[in-house]
């Protein structure tokens, strides 16, 4: 009988533990007296194209190391500069030999190393902070897409993505991102988890293309966490890397916001296939999350609200899923809204970095320190 009361205990627990949570629901209204308050971002470094050494085309992907240097990659270029903006070094050499490449996916900073994924040849280099390489190897059996995400316990992390194969007329539909783990020798490879997001795809005969409605964003969070949103409506996730399991779910009450004209003549976009055209169709409302930043061990939520004496709201979220607190981040000129992307901004400190544009349109690095009274 015991040995009976017992297994029907052991199942209880493990289908408990199987069902996904419920959602933690949190009001309109964060916990914080002051919410809603104007939070000035002073402008601390700015770095801008000064000679033969480096050029700025199309930075972004920004990241901050553990002592305050900042990594920006670019065409053909992954630039180092020290925490006042001198520059220290390009990792970039192009080539197919060892610790060469033809083009670089995505990076990772791990101590005082360079984790770089290289997409031709497809391969892992590592490479210290002066430069020297460390170790490489290839990587098998992915003929699809893959993003590197992050790094942590031995373990490399991707988004892999293909574009779905549909039947019928072009529609907005699920696209698969799926989150690919790799062991640290480069031997074993596992599907985990999927993020869909939403997209217009068209196929026509063998050929097939998309356009997305939003992006998967993916922070990782104490090297062992990713703070997910990967819908156009409000809801964040907590993936845990290790259990392989998302084990937070939570959003808020948020008014959505309607797409302005401009964005929308400039977001349409179109897929020629086959000498067809196909445009997406318009969107009524704004991504209500875009782009998430983890400063001083909260998640900032960047939403669609702008108001342009104000700034942009931002939402602040502790581990547990609690809404704490919003302000509206406030910059010394008013910043497009393109400035707020995924791949645009980081947070690192007491400081934001950002790519910006200059008067006649290039862009800069610049490096602002929050001061919240």
């Amino acid at each position: 009988m015991k040995k009976i009361a017992f297994l029907c205990f052991f199942i209880f627990v493990f289908i408990a533990a199987a069902l996904p949570q419920a959602i933690i629901e949190n009001p309109e209204k964060p916990l914080s007296r002051n919410a809603g308050r104007v939070v000035e971002a002073r402008e601390a470094v700015r770095i801008s194209d000064v000679g033969d050494e480096y050029y700025f085309q199309f930075p972004y992907n920004l990241k901050i190391a553990s002592d305050g240097s900042i990594f920006v990659q670019d065409k053909e270029q992954l630039l180092q500069f020290d925490q006042n903006g001198k520059f220290i070094r390009n990792f970039f050499k192009k080539g197919q030999g060892p610790a060469e490449m033809e083009s670089i996916d995505d990076y990772w900073l791990k101590e005082k190393n360079v984790i770089i994924h290289a997409e031709t040849p497809n391969k892992i280099l590592w490479v210290n902070f002066n430069g020297e390489p460390i170790k490489e190897f290839r990587i098998y059996g992915k003929d699809v897409f893959l993003s590197f995400l992050t790094f942590c316990q031995n373990t490399y992390y991707f988004i892999q993505s293909e574009i779905p194969l549909i039947k019928g007329e072009p529609s907005i539909v699920d696209y698969p991102q799926d989150l690919i783990s790799l062991s640290g020798d480069g031997g074993e490879m596992k599907n985990l988890i999927s993020f869909p997001i939403k997209s217009f795809v068209a196929v026509v005969g063998g050929a097939r293309g998309s356009l997305s409605i939003n992006r998967l964003i993916a922070i990782p969070y104490k090297e062992k966490y990713l703070f997910i949103s990967h819908t156009p409506e409000y809801l964040l996730k907590l993936y845990d890397l290790e259990k392989n399991q998302i084990i937070r779910e939570f959003k808020r009450k948020y008014k959505r916001v309607e797409t302005p004209p401009e964005i929308q003549k400039q977001e349409r976009g179109y897929l020629m296939l086959n000498n067809q055209k196909f445009t997406k169709p318009p969107q009524k409302y704004m991504n209500d999350i875009t782009n998430l930043l983890v400063f001083k061990d909260k998640l900032w939520v960047l939403t669609s609200l702008r108001d342009k004496k104000k700034g942009i709201l931002m939402d602040v979220y502790d581990f547990e899923g609690k809404y704490v607190d919003n302000f509206y981040l406030k910059f010394p000129n008013y910043i497009s809204a393109d400035i707020y992307s995924f791949y645009s901004m980081t947070a690192a400190g007491d400081f934001i970095y950002l790519i910006q544009k200059k008067e006649d349109e290039t862009l800069e690095l610049a490096k602002y320190r929050i001061e919240d009274k």
